[in-house]
């Protein structure tokens, strides 16, 4: 077994305090913290920064799940893993490790800050790391992970450079994320267990459409306190919505069009109505 794929020294190196340490770092690349942690940077920081973090990370996952049931690369052996949170997933490429690299990466190239760029370096790598750690991804995976999710990151910066963005206005922007969402799923790899997720495209059309320019408050304690509230109100959307794309079991294009809705609906609630409904009292502008 080469270097690559090797990972039974990390049986060596743990202990009850790095199990925990570590287990709480993976979390961060998980679906629920990422899409709070987007939330309340949208409604306490800035909706327009945010939504572009959120677009670029839509666009990591699809491209990470294409490839995962792609390449159909297994996993490291199970009596190594401590993350029972990989489903039936692939390992190859890590997602923990791209998405890390493009949320955190993203936010230290708007940010443009010293500090907050050796942050976001140190707890990239402490996230690929953590996934070896765990025993749910070997070298091999979490570095391809790293490099992609760069590569993405380097695509961004020249669309950035070169203002590929302003060439084209919304429609236009909107008829190609349809475009690419169908290519995506005439093209995807589908097999038993392994779809594409509608939610999440229908998330990054929704999210698409709802942004906006509205800034909750002035004052930054009663911004940060509405923030609060307002991610604790996605929190408790988000699990009611994953309960009920669960609850009904559709098949064909019902199926796709029922869990495409419900993220569409998810990304509205957080982009577009919570913003107005603040708005709505004054609390907002």
């Amino acid at each position: 077994m080469s270097v690559w794929n090797d990972i039974s020294w990390v049986e060596g190196i743990r202990t009850p305090f790095l199990n925990f340490f570590f287990y709480n770092i993976s979390l961060t690349g998980y679906p629920i913290f990422l899409f709070l942690f987007i939330a309340f940077g949208y409604f306490f920081w800035s909706p327009q920064r945010f939504s572009r973090v959120a677009m670029l990370l839509f666009i990591s996952a699809v491209v990470n799940s294409f490839l995962k049931d792609l390449f159909q690369d297994p996993r490291p052996p199970a009596d190594l893993m401590l993350d029972e949170g990989t489903g039936t997933s692939y390992g190859w490429p890590s997602g923990h490790a791209q998405i890390a690299v493009t949320l955190w990466g993203l936010l230290a190239y708007e940010f443009k800050n010293k500090f907050i760029s050796i942050g976001a370096i140190t707890f990239i790598l402490l996230v690929a790391f953590s996934r070896m750690y765990l025993g749910v991804h070997d070298l091999g995976d979490v570095t391809s992970g790293l490099l992609i999710g760069s590569f993405i990151l380097l695509l961004w910066h020249y669309a950035i450079q070169y203002k590929i963005y302003e060439k084209f206005d919304k429609f236009s922007w909107f008829f190609i994320l349809i475009s690419f969402q169908f290519l995506v799923h005439l093209l995807y790899p589908t097999h038993e267990g392994h779809e594409i997720s509608n939610w999440l495209l229908g998330a990054m059309t929704g999210w698409f459409l709802g942004v906006s320019n509205i800034v909750i408050a002035s004052n930054n304690i009663i911004k940060f306190l509405l923030s609060l509230i307002s991610t604790a109100a996605v929190f408790f959307m988000m699990i009611f919505l994953f309960q009920l794309d669960e609850l009904l079991e559709l098949s064909g294009l019902i199926s796709i069009l029922y869990s495409y809705s419900l993220g569409f609906f998810f990304s509205i609630f957080v982009s577009w109505i919570i913003p107005r409904f603040w708005k709505l009292f004054n609390l907002a502008n």
